[in-house]
Parts: C-alpha cells; sequence; structure tokens
C-alpha cells in the first residue's frame, strides 16, 4: 500500500476551512489554535501540490481546485468514521465473530447453555462452532482458526486452559447383556464381548484404558467415532461402551441401559486458549466460562464442579 504524503489532521484541518471559510471559526470546531490550523492546511497543500485556498480579508476561500478536493475530503474523514465506529461497536461487542470448538461430549452437554448466555448477552456477535476430536481442537486452537475451545481432554502445554466441570464417564450395556446381570466385574469376565470404543484418536479412549486396566489391549473391540454412534450400538445391544453419564442418563433411568460395577472416572472438561490476549468477543466469552457462570444444566461451583 502507498504511504500518503499528510495526515488525518491536515486532512481534518482542510475540510473544517473549507467548510467554515475562515480560519478562527474552523480553528475553534477543532479547538487548535489559528496558527495551528493555518500549518495543517499548507503541509497539506504541500503533499497534494496544489492550491487549495485563497484569502480575502479575514475570510478565505476555496480555489476550484480546493472546491473539488474537499468532497473527496470529507468521503475520507467519513470513511475514517465508518472504521472508527466499527471498532468501537466490536469493542462494545455490538459486532464481531467468535469461533469456538468442542469435542462432541462438550457440544452436546457443555457449550449449548454458555453459547445461549452469550448469545442474549451479545447478539451482534456472530458464532462459529466446530466440532471434532479433542487434539485436533488443541492444534486448531494452537494455529489461531479457532479462538477458544471445550475440551474433555488434556489441554496443550502450550495454550492457557481453565478447568470448569468434572464429567463422569461410566461403563454401560444393554439391560439384556449378559454383563448386566453381574454384580461383581473382574478382567476376565469381560472375555468373549464387544467393546464399543471411539478409535485411538479420541481422548475418552486413555480414560477407559485406565478404569479397564491390562484388559483393555487384549478384548476385542469395534471404533465407532462419535460418541452417539457409540450409545447407539450399545443400546442396540452390541456390546459394552463407557459413555458419559449425561450422555445416558435417561437411558440409566428407564432401565434400557445398565451401569456395570466398575469404578468410572472423572475426566476434565476445559476451556483452551492461546496466551496472548484475544479480541473483545474471545475475552467476553473466556470471562463468561471462567467466571462460574452458565456450565452444563446450571452454574458451576467455586470448585469447578457443576453444583447438583
Amino acid at each position: 500500500m502507498r504511504r500518503l504524503g499528510f495526515t488525518l489532521e491536515q486532512l481534518r484541518s482542510f475540510v473544517a476551512v473549507a467548510e467554515n471559510e475562515h480560519i478562527s471559526r474552523a480553528a475553534a470546531s477543532l479547538f487548535l489554535t489559528q496558527a495551528a490550523v493555518t500549518q495543517q492546511v499548507r503541509h497539506f497543500e504541500r503533499a497534494v501540490g496544489l492550491q487549495l485556498l485563497e484569502r480575502d480579508g479575514r475570510r478565505v476561500r476555496l480555489t476550484h481546485a480546493g472546491r473539488s478536493l474537499a468532497e473527496t475530503c470529507r468521503a475520507a474523514l467519513r470513511g475514517v468514521e465508518v472504521v472508527e465506529d466499527a471498532a468501537k461497536a466490536m469493542k462494545h461487542l455490538q459486532a464481531g465473530s467468535l469461533y469456538v470448538g468442542a469435542s462432541p461430549t462438550c457440544a452436546a452437554y457443555y457449550l449449548p447453555p454458555n453459547l445461549a448466555e452469550f448469545t442474549r448477552r451479545h447478539p451482534g456477535i456472530k458464532l462459529s462452532v466446530t466440532v471434532d476430536t479433542s487434539a485436533e481442537l488443541n492444534r486448531q486452537v494452537m494455529l489461531g482458526t479457532l479462538d477458544c475451545a471445550l475440551i474433555e481432554g488434556a489441554p496443550d502445554p502450550e495454550l492457557a486452559a481453565r478447568e470448569l466441570a468434572r464429567d463422569e464417564l461410566l461403563l454401560v450395556v444393554h439391560r439384556d447383556h449378559p454383563l448386566a446381570g453381574l454384580r461383581t466385574i473382574t478382567s476376565d469376565d469381560f472375555a468373549g464381548y464387544l467393546y464399543l470404543g471411539r478409535g485411538p484418536q479420541w481422548s475418552a479412549e486413555r480414560y477407559v484404558s485406565e478404569m479397564l486396566g491390562d484388559v483393555y489391549e487384549k478384548i476385542e473391540s469395534l471404533n465407532l467415532g462419535h460418541p452417539e454412534y457409540v450409545r447407539a450400538a450399545v443400546v442396540a445391544g452390541l456390546g459394552f461402551a463407557a459413555l458419559s453419564k449425561r450422555a445416558v442418563a435417561s437411558d440409566l433411568e428407564s432401565g434400557l441401559l445398565k451401569r456395570l460395577p466398575i469404578q468410572p472416572i472423572l475426566r476434565p472438561i476445559s476451556l483452551i486458549r492461546r496466551t496472548t490476549r484475544g479480541g473483545p468477543a474471545e475475552e467476553a466469552f473466556w470471562d463468561l466460562l471462567t467466571g462460574t457462570e452458565v456450565v452444563a444444566s446450571g452454574k458451576i461451583a467455586a470448585d469447578g464442579h457443576p453444583e447438583s
């Protein structure tokens, strides 16, 4: 871009003189001295290489070039005002955009109430949501293609992270599955039964490996990807799986699914972002979530766990 030979102050001084056709009045409107306005206009004339004003006693008159250029200068100043207005609107969250990521569990149970509250407060902000694995969301936040993300996996150590809640991961089966009738379960009991998993790229598998121990590597498994596909397969009686308590709450209540007697694992729900300060919309969203406000079905307590 070509560098301008004049400044905005010179432009404003010339337009003020052109509108008032009087140096002192122009100076008063700009809260400047007459000498300062005169100097600014002379610098502007020198920069554009044109005589724009002629003196007529105490008054000044626009030359033909001055009249022609005055309209263009007014339009230019209006363009600057539009930029300033847009920046102010974004600063006060009347306009702007927010790019948020969420892993599937977070997208289903933790993000929606927060987005609803954010939109209620800032209806002028355009939202975009990306649902992906925690690892991929870490990568996109690091690159800057996402402003922030809610994940249940481990945050990248180079990102800023704040734990907001704990999600309970349970082992469940269909009520007619042979495992459903066992009051206690050992590793040997899983032999011969199909484990319905997500796949190695999903953070939940690390937690399932902790729950099952060495048998995790030995049992037959079927990777289905998205946790909702896993849930559908469990409901169909295909095998057993580890799912968020929130995802199967109604199935457990109705008796369609049974919880296996294995100690559940609490996995953290974390909000991640880059360590540098973001734009106004990102900062407002971060403050909403980390200010112990709306998370999941209610507010979270001071210890970061959902209130019951």
